[in-house]
């Protein structure tokens, strides 16, 4: 069993391990698809053993960071007269 410091981890650093955003982290806290219990009124502590199995749920789509998804390239305006 870990010890209750490694056992419990932040929403950012369940961010960090999730690859999404920290709202849809409490997102799937209230709906109860991750363990979790809040330490205050707005502050949450994600049980770590969770975070695979939540993991496995997400998308492709979901897992990938925005700044590590290529850019679309831009199209060039062209102003007519």
């Amino acid at each position: 069993m870990a010890s209750p410091d490694q056992e419990w981890i932040t929403v950012g650093e369940a961010v960090n391990l999730l690859g999404c955003t920290d709202g849809w982290v409490r997102r799937l806290l209230r709906e109860g698809k991750l363990e979790g219990w809040r330490a205050g009124e707005r502050a949450w502590l994600v049980r770590r053993s969770s975070i695979a199995e939540a993991r496995k749920a997400l998308t492709t789509r979901s897992n990938a960071k925005k700044h590590e998804r290529p850019a679309s390239p831009r199209r060039k305006c062209r102003k007519t007269a």
